[in-house]
């Protein structure tokens, strides 16, 4: 098997010739660890592309999650200025005279903090100014190039995954707080759930778009629905409904898997997750960053969807050994090979920035040893 029908078979509940290594890169990580330009990482569509190439190769993943799909090709045409700072970042000066710095091992900010200028209730939001893309003609001529290029270099080889953020998350997104986002469903639980239900068309769109391009499945990005955000009542009423729409609608046009990736505290909501219709779960964060217990999830719902993750990057593979982490993830296979839909080896969130590069190799050294069993 090559790496792209490694990942098939796993996501389909068939057994792979071994387990399928493919973990998430937090783009702090690729931005530090690419050996790419800094300005040519973060505002060329090529300069991102190329990174997740070099990466997945690097470290022998099976596929490669297309978190960010698409960017402006005009920005980098935009910069008036760079200058270099002391510590490796940069400062980037725009001819409209905004001002950004852009650190080496994280997302650029404005070097001038201020208010963000969203409103703090629902009483300035209407569906008329979300002005979100409901039709293909609607969505910008770059949305995809970062996919379209991947896809183009590497979809006969690996397993190319795009991704969508779901409604819940860009409901919150809207609000001056998450705080105050989470609030208003209180508040005003009707016009939010009239907002999520316009929102999800958008969201649709974008997910039935990246499967007309050819990805091999699809990742919904879920990072706020755990338990310390909402209530396994409110999960069922905000998440749940608008995710399955989505995962509905892809199974129905394209018949790609669909999974959903949502961090934290998920322990108490595995059987709600599996409600939305997905083929696999992502993340699984173990204490201390969530609650999960891989046994106890494989034995919950390993014989409904495949199972994605639970290798702690901030804790457990940022400190140990690189012999230490064969072990860890040792672990976590002899327990992944008990779940019936399929095992993939992840960490369950992205890979921090801080995790040495030697440990991520030792996780396919540890595939080599064990992931054939």
């Amino acid at each position: 098997m090559n790496a792209k029908q490694r990942m098939k078979a796993a996501m389909a509940g068939e057994k792979p010739d071994r387990v399928p290594l493919m973990c998430q890169f937090s783009l702090g990580y690729l931005a530090q660890h690419s050996h790419m330009d800094l300005i040519d990482f973060w505002y060329t569509p090529h300069g991102l592309a190329e990174s997740y190439i070099r990466a997945a190769e690097q470290y022998h993943f099976d596929g490669i999650l297309v978190s960010i799909t698409g960017r402006n090709p005009e920005e980098k045409n935009a910069i008036q200025e760079v200058q270099d700072a002391p510590d490796g970042s940069k400062l980037v000066v725009f001819r409209t005279g905004e001002q950004y710095i852009v650190p080496y091992n994280d997302f650029p900010y404005p070097a001038k903090k201020e208010q963000n200028g969203k409103p703090s209730g629902l009483a300035g939001i209407s569906v008329e100014n979300l002005h979100l893309p409901m039709t293909k003609e609607e969505l910008p001529a770059y949305e995809f190039n970062i996919l379209e290029e991947i896809l183009e270099r590497k979809k006969d080889e690996l397993s190319i995954h795009g991704e969508v953020g779901t409604c819940f998350e860009l409901y919150l997104k809207l609000f001056d707080t998450w705080e105050n986002g989470l609030v208003s469903l209180l508040d005003e639980e009707e016009k939010a759930l009239s907002l999520m239900k316009y929102m999800n068309k958008s969201v649709i769109l974008l997910a039935l778009s990246q499967c007309e391009l050819g990805i091999d499945a699809l990742k919904l990005s879920s990072p706020f629905a755990g338990a310390g955000f909402i209530s396994r009542e409110m999960y069922s009423k905000f998440v749940l409904p608008f995710e399955k729409e989505v995962i509905v609608a892809v199974h129905k046009q394209y018949g790609i898997p669909c999974y959903i990736h949502t961090c934290g505290a998920i322990g108490d909501r595995l059987d709600l997750l599996v409600k939305t219709n997905i083929d696999g779960l992502e993340c699984l964060d173990p204490k201390p960053l969530g609650t999960v217990d891989l046994e106890e999830a494989v034995a919950e719902i390993g014989s409904k969807v495949f199972i994605k993750g639970n290798l702690d990057s901030a804790n457990e593979l940022r400190y140990a050994t690189s012999e230490e982490v064969i072990e860890i993830a040792r672990r976590r296979l002899e327990i992944g090979a008990k779940c019936q839909k399929g095992y993939i080896l992840s960490t369950a969130c992205s890979i921090s920035p801080d995790v040495p590069p030697e440990n991520i190799s030792a996780l396919y050294s540890c595939i080599k040893r064990y992931g054939d069993k």
